[in-house]
């Protein structure tokens, strides 16, 4: 910058543009003062000036300098001069001469300037300093802001075309990418089972939607009528057809490895069932299937007073048949995904490719004795299911899904395969505990063992996902006799009761996010929906798996504390008689609003009744909110309840209007059925089905709702895993009798993954 240059115009050319130059009189866009260019009249006076005899015309070859003044009396700034005694008439010929070829010179200096190219620099402009020349102006740099809008617009025109054109490459390109479908078919977002309710208002447009699907291929039939028989048809593959580009319907088969990552083709290879391992019963038509309550009746587990029901054999097998055909589907076209797409007749991988509906699948096709489909998901778990995998994993959802479903698979069937692949897991999950607090992080890579929280938590760890590892650890250490599981698992909930009266809410009322390094609470926002609810589920469950003992008091109490502050400052009346709902606890004051997944308290309530001093209060809150759970479904025109509802004066209004199949309401009447033996809640569960039946169901899959208030309500593009996990599971125990998965013996974890009860002398939460 500091070079000088004997030619100024010289000077001018050789730099490249960057900033204005400034001045004294007029203001630039960075507010520093500009220079003001003369008027021509000026400009000609000032010549005429010089003819009485100018001593000297300076034109500046020095560097230019920031914010110049006022030079030598000129407040213009523009052509400095001084005053001469040269005024003898013999010279005024040549000085004439001179000023007009400095007179041409500057004209033509300055209409270069306004034509000079936008790459040009301002710092190598002729500007005054002490006395000279400095030509720069308003118009020039309007002139020099129009270019650099002009270049900025064709330099954008062209990154505009550039983008569109790789959009279009990406686009076809990812018509054979899994996750695509899900981004262009307008399903919601959001899928996570517990999260999903906390966006008030994040639901689909809505809009009335046709099902045209293809009808899925014929396929062969078992013995007992199911499709598919391994025995005869293991090699079969199924090709799945969509575009090859947009716009495109030209059928493409692709060669697949079933356990690849996100970018699998889709074409589906069966599993085999062949294998020697425990199996299921096959004649549940005049018998139960699955454990018949031996170990209850053994008297070697407290009895909680269950009610004794019958089967209902022909409701009991609709359900089983809706089992057999929602997942028959996902075998054909997307076995080794975690879920089915079904309107695009594609898998796809939301929790990192781990199969999760073939693993949230096994215990209830178990119970419900399909043992041609239970016999190859299995096979699948022992050759194809492995976790080094470079996956940023959930270790809320990885845990209630993954390890839950595979310590219910060992404790229905016996098969020791199971424990040992939930070791393997949990071993890559470990690196999340890794917190001053033991408090662990949300998120860890399975391959790398990187943790973290989400950036949306701002660092903190969420009550539900923290809240909700015990009952899967604790099980997992009592059958493998390896105890640090259970230590990892209990350390976070005597850590938290120990801090539970700096919360800032009501006493057994929990926020939202906890900080995993100075351990503190960062708000004040409770919910016994999204976020917040199975904390409170696994406080009474863990009990419950501990055989209600007495060293499994600590557990029990936070519990009993937890309902009494609920019950006083967040369940409030309906409108309708008998109907009460759980309103959600920010900045001191209730917030009317229920998601569906609260409707688990009913259930919950139930659950813990027996043997509380509140017996009869909680049965009642129990009844009153299954109630209400109930009417989220029988008041819309589908049948089907939105995903949450929004109270005012006690009235109910559709808040999120779509449906993914979520199981909490079925749930909460499971057990209010359980318990009361009432039959109308068998009434409210087979209309509840009927309806399911009609809406969910297609050709290649069950699917969810986009608008529950609209008789034609529209699909989704996703086949829950929860949905063969919990909701069928729900529906074919509430027909089956009560030895069928017996509360006594057995409690469901959160993704209703049946766990043995086994009575425990020994706990570290509650013993200091």
């Amino acid at each position: 910058r500091g070079a000088a240059f004997a030619n100024p115009t010289e000077r001018w050319v050789s730099r490249a543009r960057t900033t204005p130059t400034c001045g004294s009189d007029s203001r630039s866009p960075f507010g520093t003062p500009v220079p003001q260019r003369p008027t021509p009249a000026a400009r000609s006076a000032r010549i005429a000036h010089l003819a009485d005899g100018p001593s000297s015309i300076m034109l500046l070859s020095t560097p230019p300098r920031r914010g110049g003044g006022s030079i030598k009396g000129n407040p213009g700034g523009s052509i400095a001069y001084g005053k001469s005694a040269m005024t003898r008439p013999g010279k005024l010929v040549p000085i004439l001469a001179l000023v007009a070829v400095v007179f041409f010179v500057a004209v033509y200096r300055e209409s270069a300037m306004l034509e000079l190219p936008s790459t040009r620099s301002a710092d190598a402009r002729p500007r005054e300093t002490g006395g000279g020349v400095h030509l720069n102006t308003d118009k020039w740099q309007l002139r020099e802001l129009e270019q650099t809008q002009e270049s900025i617009a064709k330099e954008t025109a062209k990154l505009a075309q550039e983008v569109q054109r790789l959009s279009k490459s990406v686009r076809e390109s990812a018509e054979r990418v899994d996750a695509i479908p899900e981004l262009l078919d307008g399903a919601p977002g959001p899928t996570d089972r517990r999260e999903l309710g906390a966006a008030a208002g994040t639901n689909d447009d809505g809009a009335p939607g046709t099902n045209t699907q293809a009808k899925a291929p014929d396929l062969p039939a078992d013995a007992d009528g199911i499709k598919w028989s391994d025995e005869k048809t293991a090699s079969t593959t199924y090709t799945s057809h969509y575009p090859t580009t947009a716009g495109s319907t030209t059928p493409m088969k692709i060669d697949w490895a079933p356990l690849a990552e996100l970018t699998a083709p889709q074409n589906i290879e069966r599993m085999s069932s062949d294998g020697d391992f425990p199996r299921p019963e096959t004649n549940t038509l005049a018998r139960n299937s699955g454990p018949n309550g031996e170990v209850a009746h053994s008297g070697t587990v407290p009895n909680a007073k269950w009610a004794t029901v019958y089967v209902d054999e022909e409701k009991r097998d609709a359900v089983r048949d809706a089992m057999r055909d929602a997942y028959n589907a996902y075998e054909t076209y997307a076995m080794g995904y975690d879920e089915l797409q079904p309107l695009t007749k594609r898998g796809k991988n939301a929790f990192g490719g781990l199969g999760a509906t073939v693993i949230d699948s096994l215990d209830t096709l178990w119970i419900m004795g399909l043992k041609d489909q239970y016999s190859r998901a299995r096979n699948w778990v022992a050759d194809r299911l492995h976790f080094d995998r470079n996956y940023e994993a959930s270790v809320f959802e990885t845990t209630i899904r993954v390890v839950g479903g595979l310590i219910a698979a060992h404790d229905l069937s016996g098969d020791d395969m199971y424990l040992a692949k939930c070791l393997d897991l949990v071993r890559h999950l470990k690196p999340a505990f890794s917190t001053e607090t033991g408090i662990p992080y949300n998120i860890v890579n399975l391959k790398k063992g990187w943790a973290k929280n989400p950036t949306w938590s701002r660092g903190a760890s969420t009550l539900a996902e923290f809240g909700t590892l015990q009952m899967e650890y604790i099980a997992l250490s009592e059958r493998t006799g390896d105890d640090e599981w259970r230590q990892l698992a209990e350390s976070i909930v005597e850590t938290v009761r120990k801090i539970r009266t700096q919360t800032g809410t009501p006493l057994g009322l929990y926020p939202l996010y906890l900080n995993p390094h100075r351990g503190t609470w960062e708000n004040t926002h409770v919910s016994f929906g999204a976020m917040g609810d199975s904390w409170y589920e696994y406080l009474l469950k863990v009990w419950v798996q501990g055989g209600r003992t007495k060293a499994m008091k600590g557990w029990h109490d936070m519990w009993e504390e937890s309902m009494r502050a609920m019950i006083d400052k967040l369940v409030f009346d309906g409108e309708e008689e008998g109907t009460k709902y759980v309103a959600e606890y920010n900045a001191n004051h209730a917030v009317h609003k229920m998601d569906h997944l609260t409707c688990f308290v009913g259930g919950m309530l139930v659950l813990g009744s027996h043997g509380s001093d509140h017996e009869d209060e909680y049965m009642k809150v129990a009844a009153a909110i299954t109630k209400t759970c109930w009417r989220m479904y029988s008041t819309q025109p589908t049948g089907i309840a939105p995903e949450f509802v929004n109270f005012q004066d006690k009235k109910m209004h559709v808040g999120g209007k779509f449906n993914i199949q979520r199981p909490e309401a079925i749930e909460a009447i499971f057990y209010m059925y359980r318990k009361t033996g009432d039959p109308v809640y068998r009434e409210w569960a087979w209309e509840m089905f009927t309806n399911m039946r009609r809406h969910y169901r297609t050709e290649t899959g069950w699917v969810g709702l986009k608008d529950v208030r609209s008789p034609n309500p529209g699909h989704d593009n996703t086949m829950q895993s929860f949905f063969l996990a919990e909701t069928l599971k729900y529906f074919y125990l509430i027909f089956s009798d009560s030895d069928t998965i017996n509360l006594d013996e057995w409690v469901l974890n959160t993704e209703a993954h049946p766990i043995r009860v086994m009575p425990r002398d020994k706990s570290d939460v509650g013993t200091n």
